[in-house]
């Protein structure tokens, strides 16, 4: 059965909920911004750690973190996202706050740990909060909407960031990361302020290890995160391949990110539509496989040219074709997470594609430059062909997973008593 929730709320309720939401995700987004673009150096030169044992123990913390956003999405069912959500970002902003007093190995070791953990969590919980609180025409449209503001004010904090590295000097990069911290604290303030959803009752309660044990939830979960290596072709791949094996000017590697990031805030909303429904999001999940193996034959093709101009020119096509299997994607994402969770266990279930998305961003970057190091071109058509393998199952195991009637995007039973049936 599915949770009974009380009616919606009316428009103008719903657009200063969203408005409210996409003000928690601007501040973040503008903390990551800034923090992303130097905590490396922040941690070698500032705080003197050595760069192996960065690595290292960045990498480390990573994998520890994974492990937490299926039970923290447990908690959310059963405490309400909202509540849940707070905790979440509060502990963000004191871990960023501990950074400061990491110098060596085991404290960084122990610190990202806890910021990854909370990290991963996060993003899951935020989608059960959007799914508890807008109906269900918007809700997609506003996950689009936050992930356009956050690029938005990603690229704010990235501008920050270097006013911070062009000045340089400890208090300096010791502010920036304090005001960081600030930035998760005034998002946890103002997400208080959007209303809670009711936690699943327990009656209705799921096991803690429903979503796990789902194996064609699962099954479809993995295969369509390998996507999320476009994210590692752009950052990790494509500079490496422009550096080493293309006669492109090495400002080429920015241009694909500034290119990526306004196209993004452009298309997403209008995307994001096409993935409302599992079959919209079976077929957005097609289209981005593609996309994203022809713009690895693209990228491949650029180390032919011996001109600069005629490379980047082939760099700059690849990179468009590769922001429409990056759009799609996010896409075939939300809709096939929302639509094939159960009912009565959504936090869990986003907790699940959280892990499963989070684990392909993590080993993304140690794929993609092992091929392009090892292989070169031929690199690039291995990674194609993965991409267009993991995008093949996708459609028959939706249906399989479809044919569970206590799916969100299943058809709901009729009521034996003529009844007005729960609304998911």
């Amino acid at each position: 059965m599915a949770r009974m929730t009380p009616a919606g709320p009316d428009a103008p309720a719903t657009a200063a909920i969203v408005r409210r939401l996409l003000a928690a995700q601007a501040v973040t987004g503008f903390g990551d911004g800034l923090w992303f673009s130097l905590w490396a150096i922040f941690f070698t030169r500032i705080q003197g750690i050595p760069t192996e044992a960065m690595g290292i123990a960045v990498g480390l913390g990573g994998a520890v973190g994974l492990l937490a956003a299926t039970p923290v999405g447990v908690l959310a069912d059963r405490r309400g996202p909202r509540e849940v959500l707070v905790v979440v970002i509060v502990l963000r902003g004191l871990c960023m706050a501990a950074y400061v007093l990491v110098h060596d190995f085991w404290t960084l070791l122990l610190v990202q740990s806890l910021f990854s953990a909370v990290q991963s969590s996060g993003s899951g919980v935020r989608v059960t909060l959007v799914y508890g609180l807008v109906p269900g025409d918007r809700r997609l449209r506003t996950l689009a909407q936050s992930r356009v503001v956050q690029h938005i004010a990603y690229a704010a904090g990235a501008g920050a960031a270097a006013l911070v590295l062009a000045v340089g000097g400890r208090p300096v990069f010791v502010a920036a990361v304090l005001l960081n911290a600030a930035t998760f604290l005034a998002a946890a303030a103002i997400t208080v302020t959007v209303p809670g959803v009711p936690p699943v009752p327990a009656e209705r309660r799921r096991a803690g290890t429903q979503a796990v044990r789902d194996l064609p939830y699962v099954a479809v979960m993995g295969s369509t995160t390998l996507l999320a290596l476009c994210w590692a072709l752009l950052s990790t791949g494509l500079p490496l391949w422009i550096a080493g094996d293309t006669s492109a000017p090495l400002w080429a590697a920015a241009l694909a990110v500034v290119l990526s990031s306004a196209a993004i805030a452009l298309f997403q909303v209008r995307v994001s539509r096409r993935g409302a429904d599992v079959p919209g999001a079976v077929r957005s999940a097609r289209v981005s496989g593609m996309a994203l193996a022809a713009c690895c034959a693209v990228f491949a093709l650029a180390a032919w040219p011996g001109s600069p101009l005629v490379a980047l020119a082939v760099v700059v096509a690849g990179v468009g074709v590769h922001v429409v299997g990056e759009l799609y994607y996010v896409a075939a994402q939300w809709g096939l997470s929302l639509g094939l969770m159960a009912r009565d266990a959504e936090g869990q279930y986003q907790g699940v594609t959280a892990t499963a998305e989070a684990a392909t961003v993590a080993l993304g970057p140690a794929v993609v430059t092992t091929l392009l190091t090892g292989l070169h071109a031929v690199g690039w058509l291995v990674l194609a062909a993965i991409l267009l393998a993991a995008v093949a199952p996708v459609g028959p195991l939706a249906r399989r997973a479809l044919r569970d009637p206590y799916r969100v995007g299943a058809r709901p039973p009729e009521p034996a008593d003529g009844g007005v049936t729960a609304t998911p």
